[in-house]
This record gives C-alpha cells, structure tokens and sequence, in this order.
C-alpha cells in the first residue's frame, strides 16, 4: 500500500471518529428531573394549570427513591400556562433540573377540564416523544392538583413504583377500569368504541369518627347496606396510607367526559369487555336472609358478543362465563354439593344479571356511549367501510337493544369440604 492510499485512510478514519461517538448529545441522569406525574387543571391566570410531580431519587439513604420518613418522595411544582410545552418551559426556568417527561406514570385530567374535551390535549401528548403511550388516564373528582397532592406512599419509598402497582389494582379489585393512554386515545378517535378513564378523588375522611354513607351509591343497586364498590372515589369510609382514592370510571363520548359510574359498574364493564382477571364479591345469602357468601370470581373464558342490525337499530347479545371459590359462608348452609350448590349459582347468574342489564341501561339511555366496544363486533356486517362508515354506530347505539347469558359455577369450596353450623349448650345455631 503505497503512502498517498494510507493516509487517504487516516484521514477518513479522522473524520468519522467525531461522527461515530455516543456521547456528544448525552445528559447526565443526575442533572435530569424526572416527572413522574403530570396534572392538568383550567387555570385562573391563563388556559392550563400544569402539576407536575418529580421524584427526587437521591433523597435520603434509603436506596428506594424517597426520603426521610416525614418527607415526600417527589417535589411538587405547578404552573399556569396557554398548553403543555409552554408550561414545561416555564417551569425549567425555576426548577433546579431540566425536566424530563421520559419516565412519566400517570396523567391526570380534572373532571371539569374532561367535561370540556381533551382533545387538545390528546394531540399534544400523542405527538410528544417523551410520553409514554401505556401511562394510566385518570380523571380526578375534584382537580388534579388537589389529586396528587393526597398521594402520600406508605407501603412504598419509590412513588413511581407506588403509580406502577395502585393502576394495576383492577387485576385484584376490578373497581377501576384497564385504560392505557393509546387505548383512550385510539377509542376517542374511533367510530366504533368510546374511551373510559379511572376515577380519582381525594378521600375526604380524615378520621374514622367522620365515616358516613350519604354518598353511597348502594340505594341504586336497591341495597339496604353498602357492598365494596358501591362507591366513588373519594367517597370510600377508609383513612390510611395515600388519601388519594381510585374506585369507579369515568364515561366518555369521544374526548368528552359525559358521566361516572361506581365501583360495581366497573366490575361489569371488565366482565362485557374481557379484562375482568378476578375479585372477592359479596352475594346475599339465598336461603338465609341477613347473611352473606363471599366468593372469589373468575371470568372462566372471554365474554361472547354478538351483534345484528334489525330494523336499522342494533341488537346485542352477550355471554359471560363466570367461576368462583367459596371463601365464606356466614350462615353455615352447606353450599359445597347438590342442590344447595346449584341454587347459589343460579342466586349468582341472577345477581349478575340484573346488574349488567342496569349497566347498559345506563350506559345506552344516559350516557348513549358504547365503552364496551361492542360495535367492533358490529363492523363485520358491513360489506365496505363506506358503508360502516354511513351506519354511525356511535349515534345508533342509544336505540340498541341487548340480551344476556350469564353462566357461573363454582369450583373449589375452599379448606371446607362440608359447612356445618357451630354447637352451644342451647344445640346447633341453626336449630334455635
């Protein structure tokens, strides 16, 4: 190799040494400011109020992210700003660290913002780099701000870690919806599904002495005594740990909030769309009045839809295939075999029936938005897109109609093979 082609090849590796190197553009971690939850309130001085929460990983020698016992995990900063990006650089100006939205956990919308539509908004985010399209969607009660100021970790030192695992609480509770933000933004633009946002609110019991029911939704389900999700959020008799609470939906008709529903609502609108995973549910006892069964439900199999057009309006058909272990029985009747066992499941199926059909009562007369999605089932009657299209599901579906099947068993009796009523010295409870 003759010396002009060997120096041609130094030059050129010369060149692209500056090209090929990783770290010209890099940010070093500790200079960055972490937003793990963002807030978005109507401000007083301008469009938008912006909360911002940004964890403070260094804080204390704990190694989980937050700090002493008596201080927070996160620095909380608030701006009012004509829109998102305008509100971040706003903030960058007296924050200590450049703000990154990279590893952001929830968003979190006041109900009188998502009453006026979020669609602004929707666009803004979905086109951003730094958010994160499997963030949860929340819709707080009251503002957002006053939101995420009640979020106090107890069981956790790493508030990310804390907005990871409490959205997570529908695989176990089923009192708040699944909802990511792609979902919502791809059901808000859809013609054939509307989206739905968890429900949040500040607790407003301080102590135990304050519980009442005033705001109980139990009256409704023609209760005589609240069941576990006959609440919204806020509304909870419960102090402890994060005042921040997450119990029902939010009910939206494209990028509009148009109603809430109730913890026990959600738990039908997980069994009708397939993300019900498995909760404990209290059942009145079907042969003695004043007793409970509690049951650990499964949803067996994937719920069946099917959907016709008869007369211009649809019809729709639903199965639910259900299955539970008893975990209690407080009336000490034998519910593990034979006919006993059969008239609880028909008590169940019976049960859920009546509530499904008042869950789409609601959400066909009052809300007229389809959440479930069943006219994704409706698409395939229509022989072009064109022809979808002209239908307008999401106009039609307050005149649908519907039918439901609902199938339950129950499978284990738990560590009880047999339920035996308890013996005093008057004879058996049930004999006196």
């Amino acid at each position: 190799m003759n010396k002009g082609k060997l120096l041609a090849i130094f030059i050129m590796l010369g060149a692209m040494c500056p090209v090929m190197t990783s770290c010209f553009d890099a940010r070093e971690v500790d200079d960055m400011g972490f937003v793990i939850a963002l807030g978005l309130d109507k401000g007083k001085t301008n469009a938008l109020r912006m909360t911002l929460q940004i964890a403070k990983p260094m804080a204390g020698d704990n190694g989980g992210g937050g700090g002493k016992d008596d201080e927070l995990p996160y620095a909380q900063f608030s701006v009012e700003a004509p829109a998102i990006y305008t509100g971040l650089n706003m903030i960058n100006t007296f924050a200590s660290k450049q703000i990154s939205l990279t590893h952001i956990k929830v968003v979190v919308f006041s109900s009188e913002l998502a009453r006026e539509g979020l669609g602004p908004y929707l666009r803004a985010m979905i086109r951003g780099r730094e958010f994160r399209l499997n963030m949860p969607i929340v819709v707080a009660r009251s503002t957002a701000e006053e939101y995420l100021k009640s979020v106090d970790p107890k069981l956790v030192l790493n508030a990310a870690k804390f907005y990871e695992l409490v959205y997570q609480s529908y695989r176990y509770t089923g009192l708040i919806p699944k909802v990511e933000f792609h979902d919502f933004y791809l059901a808000a633009e859809s013609n054939c599904r509307n989206p739905v946002a968890i429900l949040g609110n500040s607790g407003r019991f301080l102590t135990a002495e304050d519980f009442d029911i005033d705001n109980s939704t139990f009256r409704e389900h023609g209760r005589s005594a609240p069941f576990e999700g006959d609440f919204l959020a806020g509304d909870i008799p419960g102090v402890g740990g994060a005042r921040a609470e997450n119990i029902g939906l939010a009910v939206f008709d494209g990028d509009r909030m148009v109603g809430e529903l109730d913890g026990t609502d959600t738990i039908i609108h997980l069994l009708c769309t397939g993300d019900f995973v498995h909760s404990y549910w209290t059942v009145p006892d079907p042969l003695s009045e004043g007793y409970y069964v509690l049951i650990d439900v499964k949803q067996s199999r994937k719920p069946r839809h099917h959907v016709e057009i008869v007369d211009g309006d649809p019809v729709i058909h639903i199965t639910l295939n259900l299955e539970g272990d008893l975990l209690s029985v407080q009336s000490a009747v034998n519910y593990e075999v034979g006919e006993n066992s059969l008239t609880l499941e028909s008590s169940v199926e019976s049960l859920v029936k009546e509530q499904v059909s008042r869950f789409l009562d609601k959400t066909i007369s009052e809300f007229k938005s389809d959440i479930c999605g069943f006219g994704q089932h409706a698409r395939k009657l229509f022989t072009t897109w064109a022809e979808w299209e002209a239908y307008q599901w999401k106009s039609k579906y307050k005149d649908a109609t519907y039918t439901i099947n609902v199938n339950f068993k129950i499978r284990r009796p738990g560590l009880i093979l047999k339920s035996e009523p308890s013996i005093s010295s008057e004879g058996r409870s049930d004999d006196r």
